[in-house]
């Protein structure tokens, strides 16, 4: 029988085997946990939705450190994944409630707009910087919602179907190419994007659906780019890239569109071209030809372009006195002389620049009071005027436009005249009369000097019966009839422009009161520093004053445009 007790075991190991246990336990403990941390990031690799880290940002304080981390970020991989969410009620949209944007690293930034109210600066120069790509599945619908709603500019959307395009993948939306190009199956069910995203606290599930959205979106733009251009590295070739896809940036996708330029695209050498704008229609040569225009007696009435001097000749309405500057006296007695300030603007020469940065290279004409209610205004307050047109250079353009859609909105809200954006109205039938009245005057502006004598006296003729209220015809009724709306009015269909005038014809103080609105609106929002000389908010009023002491103004056009009359 044994002597030995049941812990002698314990009591006869050496240090050496003690030793030689412990490092075994914890060789074994290391390889639990490596293999906990190599599992754990298989699963990351596996789902790459796993990688991202979210943010809630909810007031400005924070606004500002979040908005510096994603342009760190963006310091070697200029792109961001870009989203928006809002509410809708009753089938009236809110203003966006929540913008998502998430780095190449997978920082995803949520800023909750409904609780900030307003776009902090950092926040809208990110959106507004034009070298940082913004990436999504119609990301420029988002942008114009912001646009609407905030006065905020969003640059360089880029709409990811078209390099599913490119590469020759199917473009789909945002959850199918999800699914095909990350293997990761979002979670796209309406209950989760129709929710409330102004709710007091947001849940998880909503956090967790908005920030898949920007994050996914820049992790396929990554992958897209390894397929489109796989010899080169993106970090060191991210402008090369840049440039293939630049002819994309901030157009709608169309599929057609993307086929045939994404050809002509991959087929061409490209440089970089950092002053490339888009979607404008720009003059490259001068706007104001400053040619001289005097009355009989040799006084200067104003200066107009080389154009409608040449006119005057053609029509023999005066001779030309000088080629520089080109200057044609007229043989009859104008209606009107040039008189105070008023008259000394359009006897000024117009320098071609940008009226707000002084760029001379480019220019795009800015409608200060815009077309859709200019179009509604009576034929006093708009004929032989220029002074709402002005010069800028594309980029300024295209900030000034984005800031127009708050006052459209304020305008929306005080005359009860949706804007409709994006409503689809049927097209009125086109009325034949005015559509020849309107071809007629193009030609006559256009090819005057190519078309026969017989047929331009006809086309005249054409203009005047439609006018009626003059037996002789000017450039001016010219210009106009070639503008004309050509579609029979639709008597049940009131457009946004047309009400807001109508409004101020009869509630706001007159027409005047809305040239100033928007007149200062571009003062306030551009802080134009090459303003032409005499350039005056209360323009018109004055104007209007000046013809109603010649008597050439009745007294309901006064009333219209909120212009007292003067008692004798």
């Amino acid at each position: 029988m044994s002597n030995v007790k049941p812990n002698s075991l314990s009591n006869s190991l050496t240090p050496a085997k003690s030793a030689l246990l412990a490092g075994a336990g914890i060789g074994l403990l290391f390889m639990v946990v490596k293999r906990q941390h190599l599992l754990s990031y298989w699963n990351r690799f596996q789902n790459p939705l796993k990688r991202k880290h979210v943010v809630l940002i909810q007031n400005t304080n924070d606004c500002q450190k979040v908005v510096n981390i994603l342009k760190s970020h963006c310091s070697d991989y200029k792109v961001l994944g870009f989203d928006c969410e809002w509410v809708t009620v009753s089938g009236s949209r809110r203003p966006v409630a929540l913008l998502q944007l998430c780095s190449n690293r997978g920082y995803c930034a949520l800023f909750r707009l409904c609780c900030i109210r307003q776009i902090p600066k950092s926040l809208r120069d990110l959106l507004a910087d034009e070298e940082v790509i913004k990436v999504g599945v119609d990301p420029g619908y988002d942008a114009q919602k912001l646009a609407q709603d905030y006065g905020v500019g969003v640059a360089s959307t880029f709409d990811l179907r078209y390099l599913a395009t490119m590469v020759g993948r199917k473009p789909e939306g945002l959850a199918k190419l999800s699914l095909s190009v990350l293997k990761v199956t979002l979670d796209k069910h309406w209950r989760l994007s129709c929710s409330n995203w102004e709710a007091k606290d947001l849940t998880e599930k909503q956090i967790e659906y908005a920030a898949n959205d920007a994050f996914v979106a820049v992790e396929i733009f990554k992958i897209l780019a390894r397929e489109f251009k796989p010899r080169f590295s993106w970090l060191s070739d991210f402008a090369i890239i840049k440039c293939r896809i630049e002819p994309f940036l901030e157009v709608p996708f169309n599929s057609s569109v993307a086929q045939k330029r994404s050809k002509a695209t991959l087929n061409k050498s490209v440089t970089p071209n950092k002053t490339q704008n888009r979607n404008l229609s720009t003059l490259s040569k001068a706007l104001y030809d400053n040619c001289l225009l005097q009355a009989p007696d040799g006084e200067l009435l104003c200066t107009i372009d080389k154009r409608k001097a040449e006119w005057y000749l053609q029509q023999q309405l005066g001779v030309k006195i000088e080629s520089e500057p080109f200057t044609v006296r007229l043989n009859f007695e104008p209606a009107s002389r040039a008189i105070g300030e008023v008259g000394r603007y359009y006897q000024t020469p117009k320098e071609n620049r940008c009226v707000v940065c002084g760029e001379r290279n480019a220019f795009v004409r800015k409608n200060i009071v815009p077309r859709e209610y200019r179009k509604h205004f009576p034929v006093v307050l708009k004929s032989h005027t220029s002074h709402d047109v002005l010069l800028l250079c594309p980029k300024c353009h295209q900030i000034s436009n984005i800031s127009d859609y708050k006052v459209r909105n304020k305008l929306s809200e005080m005359c009860d005249a949706p804007c409709n954006y994006h409503q689809k109205v049927p097209k009125p039938a086109e009325l034949p009369e005015l559509r020849q009245v309107k071809m007629a005057a193009r030609a006559l502006l256009n090819h005057a000097e190519q078309i026969p004598l017989e047929r331009r006296k006809y086309l005249e003729t054409l203009i005047l019966n439609h006018f009626k209220e003059s037996e002789d015809i000017n450039w001016d009724m010219i210009r106009e009839a070639s503008e004309l709306h050509t579609r029979e009015p639709n008597e049940n269909c009131c457009t946004h422009g047309e009400k807001v005038v109508q409004k101020f014809q009869t509630d706001f103080g007159g027409l005047k009161e809305l040239e100033k609105l928007w007149r200062q609106h571009f003062l306030n929002t551009m802080e134009p520093k090459y303003l032409p000389p005499l350039w005056d908010v209360n323009h018109n009023a004055n104007r209007l004053e000046i013809r109603a002491t010649q008597g050439r103004v009745t007294e309901e056009d006064m009333l219209i445009a909120g212009v007292p009359l003067q008692k004798d």
